[in-house]
């Protein structure tokens, strides 16, 4: 018996008439389970997007939201409401991963409380970007007695067709006004 592919028509009907947020869910949900355990803890990326070519004269550009592994695997992605951003979508965006021990990263965006109690409630650890879209946070950890801890790593390498060199610095206090933080590491390019 020879087999045809499906012509992409019917394909496009059929997932343009499906629900987008619950075929995120069931294929997050199958790549979950597929997903292979690594040895130490787990690490996802929270990451945001603005589809390249979705700006119409009619309709704003489609924004994404998405939780990743850092081997590239998609846990878990959202839409973005069109009259917001993806602070609020963050947390619904992970509601459905077990972040037990996992380590959640993301960039100054969603560098949040809220956000922060959240992954400590749902018992994961976080990374989270300081910059100076939070100036008060942004100057207690600035003002961290970096000058007088020693240097922890140090690399050497060339990305974005430039030289590029990283020091690298971690410092533990005792309070930063920024749930459970306990640590901060100092990235200087």
């Amino acid at each position: 018996m020879r087999r045809r592919r499906p012509a992409a028509r019917p394909i496009r009907l059929v997932l343009t008439a499906a629900d987008g947020d619950a075929l995120d869910r069931a294929l997050g949900g199958f790549l979950q389970q597929r997903q292979t355990s690594v040895p130490g803890r787990r690490v996802i990326a929270v990451d945001g997007k603005t589809l390249r070519g979705s700006c119409t004269a009619g309709r704003p550009a489609t924004a994404l939201i998405s939780a990743m592994t850092h081997s590239g695997q998609v846990l878990a992605q959202r839409q973005v409401d069109g009259k917001s951003n993806e602070i609020p979508a963050f947390a619904p965006l992970l509601d459905n991963i077990d972040l037990t021990g996992a380590v959640v990263t993301a960039d100054a965006l969603r560098t949040q409380h809220d956000h922060a109690a959240y992954l400590i409630e749902r018992g994961a650890h976080y990374l989270a970007v300081v910059k100076r879209n939070h100036p008060g946070l942004h100057e207690k950890a600035r003002r961290l007695p970096w000058r007088n801890i020693r240097l922890d790593h140090y690399e050497r390498g060339r990305g974005h067709h430039r030289d590029e060199i990283r020091h690298l610095k971690t410092a533990a206090f005792a309070h930063l006004d920024y749930p459970h933080a306990r640590q901060a590491l100092q990235v200087v390019r």
